[in-house]
């Protein structure tokens, strides 16, 4: 299980060099891409981290993959949630001279596999389907032609339906349904950097709340490159 996580980690990491969708940082007519890598921080310390890959059509239809790792407890015991996900985003507005503000929609569908010390123990298998959906609200307020201040505002509604089955247990086999579902909103801060060929280096923090009020930091970190 150790051996599992480590190589995950690093796998996650590795993959902060790959590229993906970030219209979000774009300009209305480009195409681009670009990588998004954040850290999920609790009260009591590492919860998970993951990154996201794509394209962006126009600066404003984003399409991409997602990976993610997040630790939780299982029937109290330690466990790993490893989802991998189809990522969308349409950016209905871009700040312009005009606009002050940009406006994105967001969501993803996903499938998660659970490592558990109980699922070893019962010999049983963990598997899950689920989508996001969320808006965030955004404005880029520039200090110098290279420096931007970028402030968000966002809210995202996620659920997954989970099935446990016994090891090696047929597909019309009958398991344990379960359903999660969360709701969580906050906001971010960062820095961006435009380099003078148009790409675009993100530094961020988001301060994230669930409906019970348990919250969550998440530095993240972003590129974004156009293709004129």
């Amino acid at each position: 299980m150790k051996r599992v996580r480590s190589l995950l980690v690093v796998f996650l990491l590795l993959g902060t060099l790959v590229v993906s969708a970030q219209g979000a940082y774009l300009e209305k007519g480009v195409n681009g891409i670009g990588s998004e890598a954040r850290v999920v921080l609790g009260l009591d310390g590492f919860k998970g981290l993951g990154i996201v890959s794509g394209y962006s059509i126009a600066g404003i239809l984003d399409v991409g993959g997602s990976v993610d790792y997040s630790l939780g407890e299982l029937e109290g015991l330690d466990s790993t949630d490893l989802r991998a996900a189809l990522d969308y985003g349409v950016n209905v507005l871009k700040q312009s001279a005009r606009v002050p503000l940009s406006l994105q929609i967001k969501g993803s569908y996903g499938i998660h596999r659970v490592l558990s010390e109980y699922l070893d123990n019962t010999n049983a298998t963990r598997r899950g389907t689920g989508y996001t959906l969320g808006l965030n609200l955004a404005s880029n307020i520039r200090l110098t032609p290279s420096w931007l201040i970028r402030v968000s505002l966002f809210g995202d509604y996620g659920s997954t339906k989970y099935i446990t089955l016994p090891e090696g247990a047929l597909e019309t086999t009958p398991g344990v349904v379960e359903r999660a579902a969360d709701l969580y909103f906050g906001g971010g801060l960062g820095f961006l950097f435009a380099f003078p060929q148009g790409a675009i280096l993100a530094v961020q923090a988001e301060l994230r709340a669930d409906r019970d009020l348990e919250f969550q930091i998440n530095p993240i970190l972003s590129v974004a490159f156009p293709q004129r």
